[in-house]
C-alpha cells in the first residue's frame, strides 16, 4: 500500500505540471509572447530540474525520501504563485521554481520505491516512475480543458501536489551506518546515462516532427508506454538489464525508423514498448555499482540525463530537419538510439567495485 501511495503522490504534481504545460502557450501568446519565449517557458522547468535531481536525491538519501519529496511538492505548489503576474518573465520564472521542485520530488519518489520495492524489483520501481510520470503528463491537460481558464488551471496546479503530499505514507531515515559516503557516482551513472540522453533523443524528434505523419503519434506512444511499463515492468528483473537493453533499443530505433517512412503507427508503437523498457534497463545499469545508501543522489544524477535528451534532442533534430527534411530528423534520432545499448554497456565490460546486474 505504502508503494501506491508514492506512485500516486508522483502522479498528482506530474499532472499538476501537465495541467500547466497545455495552458501556457495559450496564455503566453494571449499576453503577445513570441515563439522564443513560449518555447523557454515551456522547457524552463527542464533547465532547474536537471540541477535539482542530484541535490534532491543526495538529501533523500541522508534524510529520508519523505521529507524531500514533500518540500519538493510544496515547492512545485509555491512555484504557481508568480505565474499569476502576467507577464512573460513572471511566467518563466513560475516554470523555473516548479521545476526545482518537480527534479527534487521526482528524485525522492525514486529512491523511495526503490527502498520499498526491494533489490529483486529494481527494474519495476525504476520503470514505475516513468509510468506516474507519463500518466500525471496525460491526465494533467485533460484537467486543465475540462476546468477552462488560466486562473483554474493554476489553482488546480497548487492544489495537486498538497494533495500528493498529504497521501504520502510514512518512512524512517536511515540509520547513521547507512550514511553515504564515497565518490565516484558520476563514473558509475555517466555511461548509462548517456544511453538515456540517446534514447530520449527519439523521444524529442518524434514529438517534434512525428506529427507531421501522424494525428496518432503522441497518443499512441503515450498508450503504449503506459502499457508497457504497467504490463512490463518486471522484464527488466526477469531477463537483467544487458538483455533487455540490447533488445530495447534496436526495437526502438526500428520504431523510429518506421516513423521516418513508415508504417508510421506501427512504428510509434515499437518506439514506445521499447522506450519503456530501455530506460528501467538503463537505470538498473546506472545503481549496479552503487550502494543502497547512495540510490538517490544516483538515481538523481541518472535522470538528469533524460532532460538533457529531451533539451539537446529537440534542437539537434531541428538542425536535421533543415538539411533532410522530417525524415532525415527521425532517421538521424534512429541512429542516435540505435547507440544507446553499445554505449550504456560499455560499462559492464570491465569489471569494477561492487557487485554488477546481470
Amino acid at each position: 500500500m505504502a508503494y501506491q501511495r508514492v506512485l500516486l503522490a508522483a502522479l498528482l504534481c506530474y499532472a499538476a505540471l501537465g495541467a500547466v504545460l497545455r495552458a501556457i502557450p495559450g496564455h503566453l501568446t494571449a499576453l503577445g509572447a513570441g515563439p522564443f519565449a513560449i518555447g523557454l517557458a515551456v522547457g524552463a522547468a527542464a533547465i532547474t530540474g536537471l540541477v535539482a535531481r542530484p541535490s534532491g536525491g543526495r538529501v533523500a538519501d541522508r534524510a529520508g525520501p519523505r521529507v524531500v519529496m514533500g518540500v519538493g511538492a510544496a515547492v512545485m505548489a509555491a512555484g504557481v504563485a508568480p505565474a499569476l503576474i502576467e507577464t512573460t518573465p513572471a511566467q518563466v520564472a513560475s516554470r523555473l521554481v516548479v521545476g526545482a521542485g518537480e527534479g527534487a520530488m521526482m528524485a525522492a519518489a525514486v529512491l523511495w520505491l526503490l527502498r520499498l520495492a526491494g533489490e529483486e524489483r529494481r527494474g519495476r520501481a525504476l520503470g514505475h516512475i516513468g509510468l506516474a510520470n507519463y500518466g500525471g503528463l496525460a491526465t494533467g491537460p485533460l484537467l486543465a480543458d475540462a476546468v477552462g481558464g488560466f486562473e483554474s488551471v493554476l489553482l488546480i496546479a497548487a492544489v495537486l501536489p498538497l494533495v500528493g503530499a498529504a497521501v504520502m505514507p510514512r518512512d524512517v531515515p536511515p540509520s547513521a551506518a547507512e550514511q553515504p559516503r564515497g565518490s565516484g557516482l558520476v563514473k558509475a551513472t555517466v555511461r548509462p546515462g548517456l544511453g538515456l540522453m540517446l534514447v530520449n533523443v527519439g523521444y524529442a524528434a518524434t514529438l517534434a516532427f512525428g506529427g507531421d505523419r501522424s494525428r496518432l503519434v503522441v497518443p499512441a506512444f503515450a498508450i503504449t508506454v503506459i502499457l508497457a511499463r504497467t504490463l512490463g515492468a518486471g522484464l527488466p528483473d526477469r531477463f537483467g538489464p544487458r538483455a533487455t537493453l540490447a533488445t530495447a533499443a534496436p526495437v526502438a530505433a526500428a520504431g523510429l525508423v518506421c516513423v521516418a517512412v513508415g508504417p508510421v503507427v506501427a512504428g510509434v508503437v515499437a518506439l514506445g514498448a521499447g522506450q519503456a523498457l530501455a530506460v528501467p534497463a538503463l537505470g538498473m545499469l546506472a545503481l549496479a555499482r552503487v550502494e543502497p545508501a547512495r540510490h538517490g543522489v544516483a538515481a538523481g544524477l541518472f535522470f538528469s540525463w533524460f532532460d538533457a535528451g529531451v533539451g539537446l534532442g529537440g534542437p539537434a533534430a531541428g538542425v536535421l530537419a533543415a538539411l533532410g527534411g522530417p525524415t532525415g530528423a527521425l532517421l538521424g534520432a534512429a541512429v542516435a538510439v540505435a547507440c544507446t545499448a553499445p554505449i550504456a554497456l560499455i560499462s559492464t565490460i570491465r569489471p569494477a567495485a561492487g557487485p554488477l546486474v546481470n
